[in-house]
């Protein structure tokens, strides 16, 4: 019978470290630009990478061993990574539209300058979906597409598309009582999708906490899910409402301003990679980018493990790595 008992000193006593050398290139606001400085560039495609905005941006680069940041960068790629910052009250009224025609258009802009060549967008989750978006805008803005569990078909998006169902859920009586939408109110709904793999995973750690290698990078993924932050709460109640509520880019029917974000105007080289026990964004949730794409060249991939563990497991990494690597070599030098 498994019992809780206190934490063990190396458990409560963990302060993260930063892997990969950087340069902030650009910033605004709370935001920035992260250059990879480690190592000399070689012509290479150069890549922005652009987490989703309720986690921090160093899952992508987590630690030694799982770090898609550190190793595309000491492969010669070019890489940048977004970090959205921390919201505070003044960016309630930060609009989803504001991302894809302020924020995102100069982020890509000043990485172009900088790189000397259209980048390729990569998206983790929420980030996968706001690239497709603004590439279906602007679709000749960058020489490729990468999304990693990135959500398309919000009504198959599982529990997720149920809790935020119009029968439940108004998304502005919320920011009209909350603002910005609290990073325990994100975090406490992840949990809630399966309440016992939380028990699990820490019974696990209690087992292995002599295993310093394992404690360890159980660590930095813990620090990490549990290091979130408010989400704007204009941006979040546009996001709920047309993504997930009326599902507007999966219907072809999303207006971003003047633009229509139409799937079939993406033209440029495209990799989907999904997760096949992802429960948070389940694979028929992220199909729908391959299938309704108009890009002519475009590869889906299906990996073992879940939202998470597809880029933190020591297991799974390698694969995932490697796959991406692989098709940035084949594709650097597409002409589009």
């Amino acid at each position: 019978m498994f019992t809780l008992s206190p934490l063990p000193e190396k458990m409560l006593s963990y302060q993260r470290k930063s892997v990969t050398p950087v340069e902030v290139i650009y910033s605004e606001n709370k935001l920035r630009v992260l250059k990879a400085n480690n190592l000399p560039e070689t012509g290479k495609a150069p890549i922005l990478m652009i987490p989703a905005m309720i986690n921090r941006h160093y899952i992508l680069d987590l630690n030694q061993e799982n770090s898609l940041f550190k190793e595309l960068s000491e492969q010669g790629f070019p890489i940048y990574l977004l970090d959205w910052g921390e919201a505070t009250p003044e960016d309630r009224w930060q609009t989803f539209t504001d991302i894809f025609l302020r924020v995102l258009k100069r982020v890509v802009a000043k990485v172009t300058r900088d790189a000397g060549q259209k980048p390729v967008l990569f998206g983790y989750c929420m980030g996968g979906t706001m690239a497709s978006i603004y590439l279906s805008c602007f679709p000749d803005e960058a020489s490729g597409l990468i999304t990693l569990t990135a959500p398309f078909d919000f009504s198959r998006a599982g529990v997720m598309a149920l809790w935020t169902d119009k029968k439940h859920l108004k998304p502005e009586n919320l920011v009209d009582a909350l603002g910005n939408v609290p990073p325990e109110m994100v975090q406490n709904g992840f949990v809630s999708l399966k309440p016992a793999k939380w028990l699990r995973k820490w019974e696990t750690a209690w087992k292995k906490q002599d295993n310093e290698k394992f404690l360890s990078a159980f660590m930095d993924l813990e620090n990490w899910v549990n290091d979130n932050v408010p989400f704007p709460g204009g941006v979040w109640q546009e996001y709920i409402k047309w993504l997930y509520q009326d599902n507007l880019f999966f219907k072809d029917e999303l207006m971003i301003g003047n633009h229509h974000a139409s799937l079939k105007r993406l033209k440029c080289p495209l990799l989907v990679l999904i997760a096949n026990e992802d429960h948070i964004v389940p694979k028929e949730c992220a199909e729908p980018l391959y299938e309704m794409a108009g890009s002519t060249d475009k590869t889906v991939k299906y990996f073992a493990g879940g939202h998470v563990g597809i880029i933190s497991s020591p297991k799974l990494f390698p694969e995932l790595r490697d796959t991406i690597s692989v098709w940035l070599t084949d594709k650097a030098n597409v002409s589009l």
